[in-house]
């Protein structure tokens, strides 16, 4: 059972491209997550602080039940993003043992099984990433609904927003 520090680098060399990669992702996610936990503090805060028109108010508060919900689905993702980034580590691992360790079929599935979950995690992440910014498409809609010259001009029509819109989203009730 020789080998070379060489030989355990190459296998495990292209495989830290990956990491990278997963590690650049978990940035992107936690950023959208700081950002929508942020949102959602400044809306509660501006609720508790203000007097609001009773249309407003009401808008306010469904803003913030958005923004709840856009926190839980950006915490999912950031741990579904983790999750997948020490699935790669893992593979990383497996691969070098394999190369410390040769021809051992369990190891070979078990490198190969980290690496599709740790993919498999990358693509939740990214489905709720995506389903989240339906949300904030919703927001965007609904933002002038309680401004009647703007909604007027944006082909809504001004009121609540708990009237106006549906609660399916994206194909996702609330």
């Amino acid at each position: 059972m020789t080998f070379e520090l060489s030989d355990i680098l190459k296998a495990i060399g292209p495989s830290a491209s990956i990491i990278f990669a997963a590690w650049i992702f978990m940035g992107f996610l936690q950023q959208r997550y700081d950002a929508a936990i942020s949102r959602y503090r400044g809306a509660i805060s501006d609720y508790r602080s203000s007097t609001h028109a009773p249309d407003r108010r009401d808008n306010v508060q469904e803003q913030i039940l958005v923004y709840k919900r856009r926190c839980e689905l950006m915490g999912y993702a950031c741990f579904s993003g983790l999750a997948s980034a020490i699935l790669f580590l893992v593979t990383m691992i497996a691969g070098g043992l394999d190369v410390i360790i040769p021809h051992i079929p369990v190891l070979a599935w078990f490198g190969a099984g980290t690496a599709f979950g740790g993919f498999g995690l990358v693509i939740a992440a990214t489905v709720l990433v995506i389903i989240e910014a339906t949300y904030t498409q919703r927001q965007l809609d609904t933002e002038l609904l309680d401004v009647p010259n703007l909604a007027n001009k944006t082909g809504q029509k001004p009121g609540k927003v708990a009237r106006q819109q549906p609660r399916n989203i994206g194909g996702v009730n609330d």
